[in-house]
């Protein structure tokens, strides 16, 4: 089954905002002192990098952020599908301003679409 044009626009920026704080997170990691402006655990960070010292590492570190990163959005696109037990309580509909309502099932295009972006 193929995706709206608006569908995949959708998850094709779920992946980009994923891949946007994938490297957030490893720039904090390389210099914590000077790019965590945003963060309100600076101090983990420090920690962090001074426990992270070699490439091979911070490649883990980042691989295990876009891991947990990618598996949010997963979830997210299953609560918003209505296959979790938000569905018991209430069911959410979205659409696109040309009125196209979402498929339910988004969450199955996750990694294909997700993959798209390389960080």
């Amino acid at each position: 089954m193929n995706l709206h044009p608006s569908e995949r626009a959708f998850l094709t920026q779920l992946a980009e905002t994923r891949d946007s704080w994938e490297s957030a997170a490893a720039t904090a990691l390389s210099s914590p002192s000077s790019s965590v402006e945003w963060s309100e655990a600076t101090g983990a960070w420090s920690r962090l990098s001074g426990a992270l010292q070699t490439p091979e590492d911070q490649q883990a570190f980042r691989a295990v952020v876009r891991e947990l990163l990618s598996g949010q959005v997963h979830s997210f696109l299953v609560a918003l599908g209505g296959g979790s037990s938000l569905a018991e309580t209430t069911l959410i509909t979205t659409q696109d301003e040309q009125g196209h309502v979402f498929k339910t099932f988004l969450h199955e295009f996750w990694p294909e679409v997700g993959g798209l972006t390389d960080g």
